[in-house]
């Protein structure tokens, strides 16, 4: 399923669509379905962001060893191998692009069935110091796009009925309420969605779907 970004939906803010229609491609959990990844990233020639559950060891290893990670990176969710975090595919904790800014991360509320360090881990979301630091950079550099794994509580609870809260829904909530961007794409939550929210269009991209930007 692929999304093409509808200029008839965020009519309000029209200049979006001319700065970020720069051929980036967005894509939804993949939880180590990389074969169906790999049918994706092999017929496109623009860059991608996967917004996170890429997969654990085996398929991170995979991505490095057959995939050009200058074009395709990640942006590691709750169900991502932290030990490749600072391996040269991943986006980081955070990283800031042109107009857009990603975040990773997210709370599993399954952890009590995990094994830590195999498919857990104690740093799947950013602690108190590393989101404050992304939220001084996100509000100093303003982005009209923002692709994260979770999304702001507001958010999880609108398109979800969510009450309960995490350091990520609350450091991306901190974010919103500070600035809207034109545009939000997240995952985690298995669900294609398409809802404006303040202003801001947010879209939760499914199991392996696509949106180009």
């Amino acid at each position: 399923m692929n999304k093409e970004l509808d200029s008839k939906k965020i009519q309000d803010k029209p200049e979006l669509y001319n700065v970020l229609s720069t051929g980036l491609l967005l894509i939804g959990d993949v939880h180590g379905k990389v074969n169906d990844y790999w049918k994706i990233v092999s017929q496109t020639n623009k860059l991608s962001i996967q917004v996170g559950d890429f997969g654990f060891k085996n398929q991170h290893e995979w991505h490095l060893k057959n995939i050009d990670f200058s074009q395709h990176q990640i942006n590691f969710g709750n169900h991502d191998d932290y030990s490749f975090l600072h391996e040269p595919h991943s986006l980081s904790n955070f990283s800031i692009g042109n107009e857009y800014m990603t975040v990773r991360g997210a709370d599993s509320i399954d952890k009590r069935y995990r094994i830590e360090n195999v498919d857990w881990w104690k740093n799947e979301e950013l602690n108190y110091n590393e989101m404050q630091n992304a939220v001084d950079h996100y509000i100093h550099n303003k982005p009209k796009l923002m692709i994260t794994h979770d999304c702001p509580q507001i958010v999880r609870q609108h398109l979800f009925g969510i009450t309960d809260k995490s350091m990520t829904s609350n450091g991306l909530q901190m974010m919103f309420e500070n600035h809207q961007p034109d545009l939000w794409v997240f995952g985690h939550h298995h669900k294609s969605k398409d809802v404006v929210i303040n202003g801001t269009r947010f879209v939760c991209l499914a199991e392996l779907e696509t949106m180009v930007i």
